[in-house]
Order: structure tokens, then sequence, then C-alpha cells
């Protein structure tokens, strides 16, 4: 049976809009070779406190920025919102499954095409991610995995790095694994969109793209958000035509973008990643629940051992709010062109 603990967001969620933790506990670990392995004690394992209002968060995105149309939408997004974000950095992630072992350059690229349209290259580092990882407890290495571990290491557990993952988890997973002091610094938002089959198992496609990395992420010390909402994230064509091309060099990008492909001018078209975004912003937007982590099978099913602590899990997502902050967040914003 799943454990959980529903966060309410009126009166009894005050105790949770803090800048800590809902536990305190430290995570170990133990070299065994080359190996690092992350001990997974249940009872050290802490559940990310929900950002209070108006706190502003340090922000590291890591995403295959060229693998879909909303990675672009959700970065646009954090560009916009300074007042909730300081943004320290981002990591380009593959999208190898699909596109080959150049994917990793190809976000990397769009990244930069994106960051110089919107006037914000040089605003912080940006870096490459790794390929996949290969075997349990063995990172990937990559200048994208040494930026979290530098960015975390000048965090604390009473302000820590959100690192939104956005793709495959193999630079957040790597670098947890090569600096497993890190973890107490860090919020884990990793976008794992697969309500249908929560809670038996998952086939959503950044868990596919590695499920090395899912299985170390679950498994290890990290503060776990498991976002699993975004798919009605969608936008008609004619309406980011009316609305979002004429906000300047970014907007007009974002709706041009649309045209790259067929699929991206669809009405049924998901703007998924905007949602891990619009969450960090404004919590109230989704329901949240307090779960057990469970261990996650090459089969990519869930196994409910109760051995790795719990996380928060965030569903159901208030799509007209979430579009509303969106346009409301590029219209104002003067960090954007």
């Amino acid at each position: 049976m799943t454990m959980v603990r529903f966060v309410c967001l009126g009166v009894c969620s005050i105790a949770l809009f803090v800048t800590g933790s809902v536990n305190s506990g430290r995570g170990s670990a133990q070299q065994i070779g080359s190996t690092t392995v992350v001990s997974a004690d249940a009872s050290q394992r802490i559940v990310p406190a929900v950002p209070a209002p108006g706190q502003c968060l340090p922000l590291l995105i890591d995403s295959d920025v060229a693998n879909e149309i909303d990675d672009l939408y959700a970065i646009s997004l954090a560009l916009a919102a300074s007042e909730r974000f300081e943004l320290q950095g981002m990591v380009a992630t593959h999208f190898a499954q699909w596109a080959g072992p150049d994917s990793t350059d190809k976000s990397f690229d769009l990244l930069q095409q994106l960051l110089e349209v919107s006037g914000n290259q040089g605003r912080f580092p940006i870096a490459r991610g790794g390929d996949p990882m290969q075997y349990s407890n063995v990172p990937t290495s990559s200048e994208g995995a040494d930026l979290i571990v530098r960015l975390a290491r000048q965090a604390s557990p009473s302000n820590p790095l959100w690192v939104v993952v956005l793709g495959a988890a193999t630079n957040t997973a790597s670098a947890i694994l090569q600096a497993p002091d890190i973890q107490p610094n860090l919020r884990v938002v990793f976008h794992a969109r697969c309500a249908h089959h929560w809670p038996e198992r998952t086939v959503q496609f950044n868990v596919v793209g590695d499920v090395i990395a899912v299985q170390a992420l679950l498994e290890s010390q990290v503060p776990l958000v498991w976002f699993d909402t975004g798919t009605k994230l969608t936008i008609p064509y004619a309406e980011t035509k009316a609305r979002l091309a004429p906000m300047g060099a970014t907007g007009e990008f974002l709706h041009r973008f649309r045209d790259q492909k067929p699929q991206f001018a669809k009405v049924t078209k998901g703007f998924f990643d905007v949602g891990d975004i619009a969450w960090l912003m404004d919590p109230t937007l989704c329901k949240m629940e307090v779960v057990s982590t469970p261990r996650l099978q090459r089969t990519l099913a869930f196994e409910r051992s109760q051995r790795h602590g719990e996380m928060l899990r965030v569903s159901e997502i208030d799509v007209d709010r979430t579009w509303k902050l969106f346009f409301d967040s590029l219209t104002r914003s003067p960090q954007i062109r």
C-alpha cells in the first residue's frame, strides 16, 4: 500500500512554507573501488519544504532543450521570473534514446540561441552534460555534473540550490554520486509526468532516457520532488500567435518555433515542462502529497520497499492559472527582450 500524506494549501500548510526541510538528517556514503555508493537510510531522507511566497530560490535547470518545444517555454518563464529565481546555471542534457550521441550538443546550441535572443547570454554559466549512465552507482563525468557540484557546495541546507530536471536525470544523479556530501544542499524537482500509471509503474520519456540515473535519484538521500503532471498544458497555435509573438524577440522566437515541426503547431501539443517552473513560482497551482519513495526496477515497475524515505509528489496542475502566470510573467519582466 502506498503511504501518502497530503499537503493542504490552506491554513494547515503553513508549517511547510519554510526555507528548511521537513526532516534535517544527512545521508552517508562509502567508497568501493572507484564507485561511490550512496547510503539510503529512510530515517535520514528529508522531504522538500514547499517554497514560501516571496522567497527567491537559487535555481539550476538541467534540460534536454532541443528534444521538445516545451523546454524553451519553461526556460523562458524561469528567465522572466527574476523576482522568484536567482538563476545560477543551466545544463544541456541528452535525449540519446532517439537522437543519438550528438543530442547534448543540439541542446547546448539551442540553449545558447534562446539566451542570446532573450538577452541573457553570459548571465550565468551553462555547461554540457554527459552520456547516459551505463552502470549502477557509476556516475558519468561531464562539465554539467561538475557545475551542479560546484553550485551545490555554494548553497546550504537552509538556502538550498533547486535543480529542476527537464530531461534525463544523468547529470544530476552523476553529481550526487560524485559528491554525496552535496545532497543536503539540493532540492531536486524531476519531471516524471506519468500520472496515469502511478503508483504501479512509469513509461515516461525522461525516465527511459536514463533508467539507471532515475534509480540513483530515488535511492539517494537527496530531497526529491516527483513532478507528475503537465500533460494537459496545451495552447492553440492561434493563441500563441496572437498573444506571444508580439511580445518582443523572445515571444516571437517561442511562437515561431512552433513552425519547426508539424506536431508543435497542433492544438493538442503539450507544453509539459512549463509546469515544473510554474509550480515553483506558485505551489498552489498543483496538488501535493508526501509519498513513500519507491524503488524503480529495470522493467519500469515501482517496488514499494519503503527503504528510501519519502518524497513530495506533485500532480493535477491548474492549466488556466498556469498559462495566466506564464503570460503575465513574460509581459512584465524586464529580464527578457
